[in-house]
């Protein structure tokens, strides 16, 4: 029976964010903004989980300098998460209301490769941050093993379900380690002969449809 809902941010729960406004007006605020740097800190932030398998401050703060070659304030997560608060798409009522029908009746969990406070708080300005109980993804990103096994709680991976839009880090590597999982095909990926359910977006999920899980 499942028991626990593991859901990706990025491309799933999120769908259409608009980062370079949020890395623009950051750097702009920290007086070190050049169109040179935007394109710099997407590098360092798309390489990030290449060299760390977790997320703190002091990584990757000196991986974003290592990028931009400049000296970063220590305020700049302060002010980057503040921003990102606004990359979040325009209200979504059919994803409120299908996140509150699956809270009913299930647990509701975030596994997502960031910093759990400003993906949390993009979900709240989104209206469903509430009805997630626990972040992980933080201490240790995925594809770790540990990870996966971590984000099930107290509950067995059989007895849960990953949904993200990444194949191989919400699809394959959840189920190598004993969970189910549903494809979140926000990329519009092929899907032929692929043996997991394809959903086009989380706000098609029902409780039906978990129930056809292998």
């Amino acid at each position: 029976m499942i028991k626990r809902l593991i859901f990706d941010v990025d491309n799933t729960l999120i769908v259409g964010a608009n980062f370079k406004d949020a890395v623009e007006k950051t750097l702009k605020d920290l007086n070190i903004y050049s169109e040179e740097n935007v394109e710099k800190i997407f590098k360092g932030i798309s390489t990030y989980e290449s060299v760390y398998n977790n997320y703190n401050y002091n990584d990757y703060k000196k991986h974003m300098e290592k990028y931009m070659n400049v000296s970063i304030p220590n305020n700049f997560l302060d002010v980057f998460f503040y921003y990102l608060q606004d990359a979040i798409p325009e209200q979504n009522d059919k994803l409120i209301n299908t996140i509150d029908t699956l809270s009913k009746k299930y647990e509701l969990v975030l596994l997502t490769n960031y910093f759990g406070i400003s993906q949390i708080n993009r979900l709240n300005n989104m209206g469903i941050g509430k009805y997630f109980t626990e972040v992980y993804g933080e201490e240790l990103i995925k594809p770790n093993d540990g990870a996966y096994i971590k984000a099930c709680g107290s509950c067995k991976p059989e007895e849960c379900v990953m949904i993200g839009d990444s194949l191989y880090l919400d699809v394959e590597c959840a189920q190598k380690n004993g969970l189910k999982a549903i494809l979140i095909n926000t990329k519009g990926i092929s899907t032929d002969n692929l043996d997991v359910m394809v959903i086009d977006k989380v706000e098609n999920i029902t409780e039906e449809r978990l129930k056809d899980l292998k």
